[in-house]
């Protein structure tokens, strides 16, 4: 089998979840036999090719070419869409009149590739549920998960105290991009009226957001990690705290929880149907919710959705369930 993958075109300068999700279900595919191509063109040529599938339908611009593209050629589509709806996290924004405007003009677009594609591959049935309530589709469809990386489960936490030695024993990590979307400002101010160390890391979207968070002297940011020190800091942290606005579930609340975190997750989006009852919640649009799951956090197990994390969603699965769908539609 020979597919195509396709991706918002600056994928790679900007680098997010969809980012993660391609490469990683790409490397699953590719050890199941199956051929995997990249390419960003809206006019590449697909006559060798069995499938194409695009990644995320929050730029749907992009989408929509390499969709376009597809059915000119007779191809079937396949898209994961990566969607949640942005209305309520823009509205309450002061300076994002102008990208709310863009949000609701792009949504007929939205709901026109969702039911024109051959199949959909949300990342959870909640998803799924959305894009039916927003769009009223029938598409066919198949859930596929995130997922987290095997091998971080042979890594311990050495690596990562020998590059940050003076680290308490207990802190909070946050992997995620600076971003106002990821509200890491109000996990920094939570973290420091609890007297807690809250350790950063991931690129900088937003510099003057990233300033608002360095306002507070308990915030370490360390930049990017990866590979190993990644796993090493996830499996060190007592804490990992992804307080989004909406995730669908958040990878790095996945890869934290798979290395013995305890999770604090935002309850908008998916992440419930992950993490059912085995992580600790918070409500973005209630003031006082994070510092309240922050301090239920310290006492919380970790184990029970270490457990169900390496059972469910290693990325190998994921790629034998995408496999399954790929099967389904052709």
């Amino acid at each position: 089998m020979k597919v195509l993958f396709q991706i918002r075109s600056d994928y790679r300068q900007n680098p997010a979840g969809d980012t993660v999700q391609l490469l990683a279900t790409a490397q699953a595919l590719q050890k199941l036999g199956v051929e995997i191509h990249l390419s960003l063109d809206p006019h590449v040529k697909l006559k060798e090719y069995d499938l194409v599938h695009i990644f995320n339908a929050t730029r749907v611009s992009d989408a929509s070419m390499y969709f376009e593209n597809a059915k000119l050629q007779k191809k079937s589509v396949v898209l994961s869409p990566i969607y949640w709806n942005m209305q309520k996290f823009l509205e309450q924004r002061a300076e994002s009149s102008l990208s709310l405007t863009q949000w609701e003009a792009h949504q007929p677009w939205r709901g026109q590739l969702f039911k024109d594609c051959d199949l959909l591959l949300p990342n959870g049935q909640l998803e799924m549920d959305l894009i039916q309530e927003d769009f009223q589709v029938n598409t066919p469809y198949k859930v596929i998960p995130n997922g987290f990386p095997e091998e971080y489960l042979e890594i311990d936490e050495s690596l990562f105290r020998e590059s940050c030695p003076d680290l308490p024993e207990q802190f909070v990590l946050c992997i995620a991009r600076i971003a106002s979307r990821k509200n890491q400002a109000s996990l920094a101010k939570a973290c420091y009226e609890l007297g807690l160390t809250l350790v950063l890391a991931g690129p900088i979207n937003d510099a003057a957001y990233f300033e608002k968070i360095r306002s507070y002297s308990n915030v370490l940011y360390l930049g990017t990690l990866q590979g190993r020190l990644l796993a090493s800091a996830y499996a060190a942290a007592k804490i990992h705290a992804l307080p989004s606005w909406f995730e669908t579930p958040g990878l790095s609340s996945l890869e934290a929880g798979a290395c013995g975190a305890v999770i604090v997750s935002t309850d908008q989006g998916s992440t419930t149907e992950y993490f059912k009852d085995m992580a600790v919640y918070m409500n973005p649009f209630q003031k006082e919710s994070l510092k309240a799951a922050l301090e239920k956090a310290l006492t919380f197990s970790p184990e029970p959705l270490t457990q169900h994390i390496r059972k469910h969603y290693s990325w190998s699965k994921i790629g034998e369930m995408t496999l399954s769908a790929y099967r389904t539609l052709l």
